[in-house]
């Protein structure tokens, strides 16, 4: 265990589900990990105190059962607040070191139907729990990270290297990326058509481009175990594709739009609703 200087502790909302809870015990186990300590936080909408406010703290009493019977040493605070579930979440992240939520797909699905707006407005990154369908077998599973030549693609490989780190795993550098949209020719219609000498040159050019990245990282972690995956797929595709032999995928927030549910990347929003395992989004 390490325990990281001027520590931040790791924030759960929890809403009473089934996928709240998973995502509880995710992240005590990355808590423990760590050294750090897990804040348990319930949010009721100030519409709805009378009737959420005891199920909150059963839900709170719930969870804190939960984690305590699997880590009974770990420390663990409870937090109930008032006011809108995605603006509260929000609130809490900005002292936390990482935020972890249930995708909402089991009942009662309360922080489920936030869950993209509180990614969105989130100050840390943002773990979207449900259950694996991957089966751990006598090694941990990988951690996928998608990466391009972005600023959060950047800052998403470097989160990957640290938790892939914690979690002891391997981590897959995934680059996606589509054959008739990388030479820009739209429908191809056939190999025909396809400018092959082009294609190997932007294909050079992306590789390079990543390995530039991935470089100072592998001087920072040098066990680090890494295995770089380039595939003509669409990224969302191809990453949830992966997903399904994951233990956790790690994406960038690629901000768009004016309303919070397209300001969430295109990619990481099609993750968080269909990914196969957990998803860890960084801004």
């Amino acid at each position: 265990m390490t325990t990281e200087p001027n520590s931040r502790p790791v924030a759960v909302g929890i809403d009473g589900s089934d996928t709240a809870l998973g995502a509880a015990q995710w992240a005590a186990e990355f808590a423990v990990a760590r050294g750090l300590a897990l804040e348990l936080v319930h949010a009721t909408s100030r519409l709805d105190v009378s009737s959420g406010r005891t199920n909150g703290e059963q839900a709170l009493s719930d969870a804190t059962a939960a984690v305590r019977a699997t880590h009974p040493d770990l420390e663990v605070r409870t937090t109930a607040i008032r006011g809108a579930v995605a603006s509260a979440l929000a609130d809490s992240s900005e002292s936390s070191r990482l935020l972890a939520v249930g995708s909402g797909s089991s009942d009662p699905p309360i922080l489920g139907g936030h869950v993209v707006r509180i990614t969105h407005r989130a100050q840390c990154p943002v773990l979207v729990w449900r259950a694996p369908v991957a089966k751990r077998t006598g090694k941990p599973l990988p951690v996928v990270v998608g990466v391009d030549d972005s600023d959060a693609s950047s800052r998403a490989l470097a989160e990957a290297f640290d938790i892939a780190r914690t979690l002891h795993a391997q981590l897959t550098l995934a680059h996606m990326w589509e054959l008739d949209a990388a030479v820009g020719m739209g429908d191809l219609g056939g190999e025909g058509n396809m400018d092959w000498p082009l294609l190997q040159v932007l294909e050079s050019q992306q590789r390079q481009r990543v390995d530039d990245m991935v470089e100072p990282l592998l001087r920072q972690h040098p066990n680090a175990h890494v295995t770089t995956l380039f595939q003509d797929t669409s990224p969302a595709k191809g990453l949830n594709e992966l997903s399904r032999e994951a233990q956790l995928v790690v994406v960038g927030s690629h901000g768009r739009g004016r309303w919070a549910d397209t300001i969430l990347g295109s990619v990481s929003q099609n993750l968080v609703h269909h990914a196969d395992c957990p998803v860890l989004v960084v801004r």
